[in-house]
């Protein structure tokens, strides 16, 4: 999701959307990698306040074991405030656990969803953006994406 948001340019659309937000040492050191975009890199070598870095728990919990270390981390740091957290992720196999788990989930479509509906971009030029990445998602769901904006905007007046 990082690496999404990174490649299209709305890093900034995660603090503008919510607040503040916590990744594990694991997210990090995986965002800094050479592999990683050079802006997410940037950004977490400047770490700006709204990002914070906690480190790994202990222990990953034990439904996490067939996933990567950064969506264990990042299941089991939601896990541990699942009251107040809202885990942002796209890869299926860490939805699916999340989902079992009762966790609050959106990935980067939803996200990037919610900031269109907010007004902070513009859903059909975000969306192509994306679509020029890696990600993808089928023309049905973005029709029904972007359904979901048209509901929640404001009528135009005329």
């Amino acid at each position: 999701m990082l690496s999404c948001l990174s490649e299209i340019g709305e890093l900034d659309l995660l603090r503008r959307l919510y607040g503040k937000v916590t990744i594990t040492e694991t997210i990090r050191k995986k965002a800094i990698h050479s592999s990683a975009p050079e802006s997410l890199s940037l950004l977490l070598l400047k770490m700006p306040d709204w990002i914070s870095v906690v480190p790994d728990a202990s222990s990953y919990l034990e439904e996490t074991g067939a996933l990567d270390a950064g969506e264990a981390s990042a299941i089991t740091l939601a896990w541990q405030f699942r009251d107040s957290s809202l885990l942002i992720l796209d890869e299926k196999r860490g939805r699916k656990v999340a989902t079992a788990l009762g966790l609050q989930i959106t990935g980067t479509a939803g996200l990037l969803t919610d900031a269109a509906a907010a007004g902070l971009v513009d859903f059909e030029d975000v969306f192509l953006r994306l679509s020029k990445t890696a990600f993808r998602l089928s023309d049905q769901v973005v029709e029904t994406l972007r359904q979901s904006v048209s509901k929640h905007r404001p009528p135009a007046e005329g």
